[in-house]
Parts: structure tokens; sequence; C-alpha cells
């Protein structure tokens, strides 16, 4: 009788154990093959939300009144493709070249034997001024009709404007720019076509010859057959069909495009290292995280390590992730990374990086404690707790209220609706304040409209889309069209822009490290390139000075290796730092 007990509470263990496993791979997407062995499913546990506190910080969502209202299309028709829910990019670029951002903001496609109405291309917004925009995408030239992902903007012809790369499941573009804000598509003769699934995307000089190379993030293989019906089927809960987690599909390497300077880009994915690791990647930075005065790449990987690409020099590079303490999560576990965020959180003067990741798997913040050196300190900056409960895409360090400090914003959603499991399928976006000491609040619920909702929110980006000197938020969205937060924090000081141009073909300053004095305070600041997801930033820079109404100096290192210092800076609402001159007012208040 005692071994029979003894056998019925190892099953009842066993069976116990099961279940939660079962809970858990439910929560990510759930497990190949709809027809498999039925499984349980039990409630996620309630969580108490963490006490917010006031917030200085405030935002407006105006998209509606704006002309960014477009609706969204991300082709779920319910074919369950893993791409339908993963959204599409956004970039803030300046296309006409008027001073004024502009935005591009991604569409799904139809995939073969797909029948329903033919979707909108990805779509170019004029920023005119005022709070408003128009749809120019016909008289620019834009016609991607692919299944927008990842956007990467810069100028790789060295001709003084940015031009597009659109990153497309399947198949990618690459636009120049004519001047006037028209586009010209130049995919296949710059030979960037690609194939397979590219996510994050970004323009680089990773071999340090003055122009532009391509890094093109890649993340699942083989996800769809040549119909576009998904290869593999998955239960999101117990008889309800989901999307399947990355573990159900071969994993992609990335693409790397070495610019030949003639207008054409080379693969050289294979020579560089990258063809024989392949990871499902989705976010991406660009930044010298070695302090060897080369530009390193930062790969975030959905359950799978993080990759830290090591740049060698000849466009050569070796994965440092382990050794550079980056590879793992604060527990020492894989993590299902999303998005990437780049600053200087606790300003000590090195770079820091952040990591979006899964539902029930805390965001991810690595501290640089020395050149190439990084500690996983979520907890210590109080970010786990809070961001334990989402699951999390874009995001952006930003000096939302310009005290000189970064704030973090956070973009969630689930990618299954699992609410039966207690999990909530639209989450709300979260805003965390920097407090100073290397801690977080956060005051999301307090500071707009906005924040009070919740949403199936996917890319995000930042920039001054109203010239006023502080930072705005740009959001898309599965379900509606993107929000276009402008910032209405009220300052107690002054607000620097800079626009950086190194001395080299494509006078791209990404991995130029930048220091400002005000008041007697050190602000530092870094040029990277890719950050948030799917996604492309402001290309300048915006400092809080605090209490300071002006800068004292500023001082730049730049990628070549050149220092240089400027003091008694003009009175400008932007200035223009050009490497080797004297610095430039850039006026932004032109007639419309």
């Amino acid at each position: 009788m005692t071994r029979l007990m003894t056998v019925l509470v190892a099953l009842l263990v066993l069976a116990g154990l099961l279940g939660y496993a079962l809970v858990r791979r439910a929560e990510r997407g759930a497990r190949p093959e709809v027809r498999s062995v039925p499984r349980t499913a039990s409630r996620a546990p309630r969580s108490e939300p963490t006490p917010e506190a006031a917030s200085p910080i405030r935002f407006r969502d105006v998209a509606a009144g704006a002309g960014v209202d477009l609706p969204p299309f991300h082709a779920a028709l319910g074919r369950f493709r893993l791409v339908e829910t993963m959204g599409s990019g956004l970039a803030l670029i300046d296309a006409d070249g008027d001073g004024w951002l502009d935005v591009v903001v991604g569409q799904g496609a139809l995939l073969p034997e797909d029948k329903a109405p033919e979707p909108r291309p990805t779509t170019l917004y004029r920023n005119l001024g005022g709070g408003q925009f128009e749809d120019v995408t016909e008289t620019a030239g834009l016609r991607f009709r692919e299944f927008s992902q990842g956007m990467a903007v810069g100028d790789y012809d060295g001709d003084g404007r940015d031009d597009l790369f659109l990153a497309g499941f399947g198949r990618s573009a690459l636009y120049r720019n004519l001047g006037d804000g028209r586009f010209a598509d130049v995919t296949d003769s710059a030979g960037v076509a690609g194939y397979g699934w590219p996510s994050s995307c970004a323009f680089a000089d990773l071999d340090g010859d003055g122009d532009l190379d391509l890094y093109v993030v890649h993340y699942l293989a083989d996800t769809v057959d040549a119909f576009g019906r998904a290869t593999v089927r998955c239960n999101a809960v117990e008889g309800r069909v989901g999307y399947c987690p990355p573990q159900a599909h071969r994993p992609e390497a990335d693409v790397l495009y070495r610019n030949n300077g003639d207008g054409t880009f080379t693969d050289v994915s294979v020579e560089a290292g990258l063809a024989s690791a392949p990871a499902p990647g989705l976010g991406l930075a660009i930044a010298d995280l070695d302090g060897d005065g080369r530009l390193d790449v930062f790969i975030a990987n959905d359950q799978a390590p993080n990759q830290a690409w090591r740049n060698l020099g000849g466009l050569r590079f070796e994965d440092r992730a382990s050794d550079w303490g980056l590879a793992l999560g604060e527990t020492g576990e894989t993590r299902a990374g999303m998005g990437v965020a780049a600053g200087d959180y606790d300003e000590d003067g090195r770079l820091d990086l952040l990591v979006t990741n899964f539902y029930e798997e805390p965001d991810t913040l690595f501290r640089q404690v020395a050149p190439g050196l990084f500690q996983p300190v979520s907890a210590e900056a109080r970010l786990a707790v809070p961001s334990r409960t989402t699951l999390s895409f874009g995001t952006a360090f930003l000096d939302a209220d310009s005290d000189g400090r970064l704030d973090l914003f956070v973009a969630n959603g689930h990618i299954n609706d699992v609410r039966p499991l207690g999990i909530p399928y639209a989450q709300p976006p979260q805003l965390f304040w920097n407090r100073g000491g290397g801690r977080f609040e956060e005051v999301t619920r307090a500071s707009g409209e906005y924040f009070v909702g919740s949403y199936l929110a996917r890319a995000a980006a930042v920039g001054d889309l109203d010239n006023d000197g502080d930072v705005d938020l740009i959001v898309n969205h599965l379900d509606r069209p993107p929000a276009v937060l402008l910032n209405e924090t009220p300052r107690i000081g002054g607000t620097l822009t800079l626009r950086l141009r190194a001395a080299t073909l494509s006078r791209s300053p990404i991995g130029a490290r930048v220091r400002v004095g005000a008041l007697g305070r050190t602000i530092h600041r870094d040029v990277v390139a890719g950050t948030s997801y799917l996604a492309s930033h402001d290309p300048r820079l915006h400092v809080g000075l605090g209490a300071a109404r002006t800068a004292d100096w500023v001082e730049v290192d730049w990628p070549s290796g050149r220092r240089e210092r400027w003091s008694e800076l003009p009175e400008s609402d932007a200035i223009e730092l050009v490497e080797g001159t004297a610095p430039q007012a850039v006026s932004t208040q032109v007639n419309r």
C-alpha cells in the first residue's frame, strides 16, 4: 500500500509539472501541430499593479486631426501566418529637405491565394507644420506593396539627401531620394532586393570607408508555402488555432550589404561570418560597444541568446555576446527579445542597452560597467516588475521632460488572443520616468489620454515632429492608425537640437559621442543606428538642459577619431555641427 501511494504521489507531481509547462507554452504562442495531443490550460496568476507616481510628462495624441489616419492592413485573413501579427515599420525622414520630419508608415500585403481588396502601399505623410500631415505617397514615387517590415534611413550615395530602405517579407526595396520629396526605386540596380524574412535594418559605415553599408536582421525561414499558407499550425489555447512560436521554424542568418561606392551593394554575409550563425532576430542596435573605435552590431533574438557582433575590421565579425554579458537575461535564461533601446540612462558616460521581451519575461536592461562589459540590472532599475505583465515591442530612451536624463517608452500588445488564460490581448503602453541614480518610476497612466488605453502596438519612433525642441512619439498598431503623440510637457529650462555631419562621403555621424555642458553638468549622448523595433528615429540629437537655458559647450568625438569642442553656441531652433567647421544655426521655421 505504501509503495502504491508513493507511485500515486509521483504521478500527481509529474502531472502538475506537465500542466505548468503546457500553460507556459500556451502563453508563448503554443505548440506545433494543432492535431497533437490536447492539453489543458489554467488562468494566469493575477499580480497587483505597481503604484504609479504623479507624472511631470504629458503627451497628446493628435493623429485623428493631423491626417495620419489611414487604417492599417496586416493581412490577418484567418490563415494564422506569423508575419501577420508582427506589425509593420515606421520611419522618420526629412524627405523633401525642408527641415520638418515626414513620416513613413508601413502596411501589410496580400500573399498568394489571398482574396481581399488590394491594400494601400507603404504610406509617406508629408509634414506641413502646425501638427498637420498630408499623404504624398503617389507623388513621391513610393510604390512599395510588399509586406512592410523594418525601415532604414541614410544617405547611401553621398548626395546630401537621405534615402530610404524598406525591408519586406520576401522582397525589400531601396528608394533613392531625388530631391523635392521624390524617390526612385533603385532596388534591382543596387542589388538589395533580398529574400526571406527581414526584420529590423539600419545604414552604418561598418568598414570605415566613408560610405554607408546596410545591415538587415533576419527572423525565420519557411513560415509560409508557395501559396502563402502557414507551414505549421499551432494551438493558442486548447481547441483554438493561434500563431506559432519561433521554435516551430528555422531561423535565418542576417544579411550585410557592403556599399561599393558606385550606387551598388554586395552581399558579404558569408565573408563577415554572419551566414554561419542563423538566429531569430528582431531588434537591432549599431554602436561602438567595446570602445575600440569600430561599430559593433547588437541583435535581440526571439527565444534564442542575443548576439553582439564585435567588429574585427575589414567587415569581419565575431559574436561576443556571452563574453560581454549581453546574451541572456537577468536570471541567466534565454528570453524572447523584440526591440532595443540604446542610451546612457545612468549618466555615467557609457552607452547602455534595453531589450523588450515576451509576456512574463521582464524587459532586460543591460548597464555598461566598462567598455565591452555589461550587466543586466532590470530589478535594480525598477523595471523588472512592471514589465513582466506586458509583451513588448517598440521602445526608445528619450528625454521626455527635458531634464537631461533619459526616460523610457515601451509599446505593448500580445501576438495571440489568449484572454481565456487571463492574459490581456491589447495592452497599455508604458512610460518610465528617470528619477536619477539609475532608477525609473512608471508614470504611464498620468502622462496623457493615450497612455490610459490598451493597444496592439508594435513599431515606435521618436523625434521632434513639430520642431518645438522636445521629442515626440509615433506608434504603429495592428488594428488602428498610428498614434502621433506630441510632447506637451512644461519645460523649466532649455533644449538643444543638434544635427551632426561627419567629414565623410555619407556625412553619417553614426558612432559619434557627444557631451554637452550646462550649469556645471555634463550630459552624454550617443549617435547610434537601428534601435526600437522595425523603426527609424529622428537623426537629430535632442538634449534637454534641465534648469539651464543654454549649453555652455558641446564636445564631439567623431567616428574618424577627431575630437572637437564648441563653446558660445548661437541661439537657434537647431544647430548643425559639421566636422572640421564652425557651428551653423539652422532655421526650421519655414513658410508654408
